[in-house]
């Protein structure tokens, strides 16, 4: 499998992703909510979220803390609270190992120099997108200048951060609590309770279940988070194992008993996700659709194949959807002439790869159209 894991210059600005695997955070004083110290094998580095600015919790910064407040309607003093609790969020979810993007672009730092990076947990989620979600950081900040490794142009994934801050701020979720309750008072909730972070969303009941049950299969983190026993970890490891066969399959995940699942029964229902879009599976489940049609796929990596290929081309395995997502795999047909460009250009996850749909001696491939 081709994966591009090797290190450029620290120096230099690179034109592709470079893949960082088993990351993990390291223990240090500077660390917060968008930026901190991580470890790969030998060597460690202090990395800086793209385009998103966690709540500051500090006060080191007079400026960016008073622009802060100004962003969110709170006062100043909330802004730090809140922003402990970002740090906090952060090293939760950076726990155990992730995955870093980064092209060494420098993003400034006192004691050393930062990198911006997106960071990628185990279940398929990106920290940026999570603080977000969760009301720890706006949207702001330095954004990427090329696809995100997800197969997104910069300006589709910063609306799709927009639509996650409405429904943060809809939500009242993390500080835009404060910002849209202004009766409630720092450092007290209405109840008389220190506010120190993101409210707990409401949990459903039988009783309260609403009379549509949550797809295990498709249910956001916030939205499993809502059942009953269900909190950030289980909520993730639910994702993990996607996809669910049955409700009863539920108990196999650890943290969920066989009761636990009993529990959750009306509550919840088990639905095969569509084939997530620009995947093989997408195609390969409707092949009449797009049988001889020039159809895009997102490819997460390549598989050099031995499969018989027809004259004058060489086959190769394409592992295919978003990163965190998975589309199935499907053979190309690629012309020998471009067989080696094709395996270099691929080398960087989320690229787009267009190719006639087709189905020779008897399976369905995709075949790299000659120029």
């Amino acid at each position: 499998m081709i994966i591009l894991t090797q290190f450029c210059s620290a120096q230099t600005e690179v034109k592709t992703w470079q893949v960082l695997e088993n990351c993990r955070l390291v223990d240090w004083s500077s660390n917060d909510g968008d930026s901190f110290l991580i470890a790969h094998q030998d060597k460690d580095y202090v990395l800086r979220l793209y385009f998103v600015d966690a709540l500051e919790s500090y006060s080191n910064f007079a400026d960016r803390l008073q622009d802060q407040a100004r962003y969110f309607q709170i006062e100043t003093d909330q802004v730090i609270q809140s922003g402990q609790s970002a740090t906090d969020f952060t090293k939760r979810f950076l726990s155990g190992e992730f995955t870093v993007y980064t092209k060494w672009l420098e993003a400034g730092g006192t004691s050393r120099p930062r990198y911006y990076a997106l960071v990628q947990n185990k279940a398929g989620f990106y920290l940026s997108e999570a603080l977000v979600s969760n009301g720890l950081a706006r949207i702001y900040g330095m954004p990427t200048k090329e696809l995100s490794p997800g197969g997104l142009e910069p300006g589709a994934y910063l609306k799709k951060l927009n639509q996650t801050e409405r429904i943060a701020q809809q939500g009242n979720q993390g500080v835009w609590q404060l910002a849209n309750n202004p009766d409630l008072r720092f450092p007290e909730s209405t109840d008389g309770a220190t506010f120190t972070g993101p409210p707990i969303a409401p949990r459903i009941t039988a009783s309260s279940a609403p009379s549509g049950r949550i797809n295990v299969n498709t249910a956001s983190i916030g939205e499993l988070e809502t059942l009953p026993g269900i909190g950030p970890a289980l909520a993730a490891r639910i994702v993990a194992a996607r996809p669910i066969a049955s409700i009863e399959a539920l108990s196999l995940i650890s943290g969920i008993s066989a009761s636990g699942a009993a529990e959750l029964t009306p509550l919840v229902k088990v639905e095969e996700p569509p084939p997530p879009p620009k995947s093989a599976a997408l195609y390969l489940d409707a092949p009449d659709e797009y049988l001889n049609t020039q159809v895009t796929v997102l490819v997460k990596s390549v598989v050099i194949s031995q499969k018989p290929s027809p004259e004058g081309f060489r086959s190769v395995l394409l592992d295919t959807g978003a990163i965190g997502t998975d589309g199935g795999s499907i053979t190309a047909f690629i012309p020998e002439a471009f067989y080696d460009t094709f395996l270099n250009y691929y080398q960087t996850p989320g690229r787009e790869f267009k190719g006639l749909f087709y189905k020779k001696d008897g399976e369905t491939v995709l075949v790299y159209p000659r120029q």
